[in-house]
């Protein structure tokens, strides 16, 4: 007969609970509970080798990462999100196709926080749905993102056997293009290297040969030479060269002006033929080292520049501006001479010449720049 409270306190715990005859010899039992454990732990050994092989197969796809997820999440009965590094999207998957409202916003705030903390920073959440996990993933020196279950607590060995396995595939997808894309910059690199050379044929064939985009006819060549604040952002679209500290980017003329990111400092010209882009590549980097911080300076070298509207800049503006700017042009940038015809100091000549330079974005050194200006203050009436 068994106690009522042996009974209770057994399923209170969840243990099984097992009666035998009272004349059975120990050593039959012993041997029955162990028979018992072994079936039971190849069954599950079983169970765990079909659903590796489950992961191992989703990271075979091309589109992988959601794979992964949704096998994970099945075979956890939770939902799971990966949280990948940079701006590649998020991946998640319910055990029930269903998942918590606002789930990804929530788990990138939290994700946020745990890489400020420390790199490799594990943690149990509270979200809007319940408990959660976050555990890093990364394949050594470089972390890949966070991998997030719907619930908090340890994992079982079968499930963290699970687990680990997803997290190793994620963490070696993750370098794969890491590698990928590195491989890529460095033939664009080489790519943009030729063209500044002068050698745009040769250019076009690695390109080619490279599986890169084709190179275009017109471009725009750019030099931004703060190379600690670009690598904070994301790279600019086109062909970027590093070179003795400046960053080289040759965009496609698709629009009036090179695609930048915000507030960044150096120069750019064009559009211009492509076999021409050798030709001002020292002139755009020497502009841009000494652009003013936040400023784009635009070299012309013969292009056709926007000179009606950067008068209409100029006249809006003060008119000693105008007029500063129309006599420094027209003594060929003395300081001297422009200022005895104004009748200030030549002093005053730099700072409101430095005041155009900067209102207008465009180096009034440059003498293609300042032949077009030249020609609009003479036309205008």
């Amino acid at each position: 007969m068994v106690p009522d409270e042996l009974l209770a306190a057994c399923v209170e715990a969840g243990l099984p609970l097992l009666t035998v005859p009272r004349e059975s010899p120990f050593l039959a039992v012993s041997r029955a509970y162990w028979e018992l454990v072994r079936e039971g732990g190849e069954a599950e050994l079983t169970a765990l080798l079909g659903l590796q092989v489950a992961l191992t197969r989703a990271a075979a796809q091309e589109d992988a990462e959601p794979e992964i997820v949704r096998e994970l999440a099945r075979a956890l009965g939770t939902w799971v999100a990966y949280l990948p590094e940079g701006d590649r999207a998020p991946s998640s998957a319910g055990s029930s196709g269903e998942l918590p409202p606002g789930l990804l916003d929530e788990l990138t705030r939290e994700s946020a926080v745990l890489r400020t903390a420390r790199r490799g920073a594990t943690g149990n959440i509270q979200l809007a749905s319940g408990n959660a996990s976050l555990y890093p993933v990364s394949d050594g020196p470089s972390a890949s993102g966070y991998l997030a279950l719907g619930r908090s607590g340890q994992l079982a060995a079968a499930e963290r056997h699970l687990f680990l396995t997803a997290s190793t595939l994620l963490a070696a997808r993750a370098a794969g293009q890491r590698n990928a894309a590195a491989e890529r910059r460095r033939a664009e690199g080489m790519v943009a290297a030729l063209v500044l050379e002068g050698y745009d044929d040769a250019a076009r064939l690695l390109a080619k040969q490279m599986n890169l985009d084709d190179l275009p006819d017109t471009a725009f060549l750019v030099a931004l030479p703060d190379q600690e604040q670009l690598a904070a952002q994301p790279s600019p679209p086109g062909l970027v060269l590093q070179r003795s500290g400046v960053m080289f980017v040759l965009q496609t003329a698709s629009s009036p002006y090179p695609r930048l990111p915000e507030g960044v400092r150096g120069a750019w010209g064009g559009p211009i033929p492509l076999r021409r882009l050798h030709e001002i590549g020292a002139q755009v980097a020497d502009v841009a080292a000494s652009a003013p911080v936040g400023r784009l300076i635009r070299v012309g070298h013969g292009l056709d520049l926007p000179a009606d509207e950067w008068v209409g800049v100029l006249m809006a503006h003060p008119v000693q501006l105008l007029e500063t700017v129309r006599v420094y042009l027209a003594h060929r940038g003395q300081w001297e001479a422009a200022g005895r015809e104004l009748g200030v100091h030549r002093n005053s000549v730099r700072y409101r010449i430095a005041q155009a330079k900067e209102l207008l974005g465009v180096d009034l050194d440059d003498p293609d720049v300042t032949a077009q200006l030249w020609l609009a203050l003479r036309s205008r009436p």
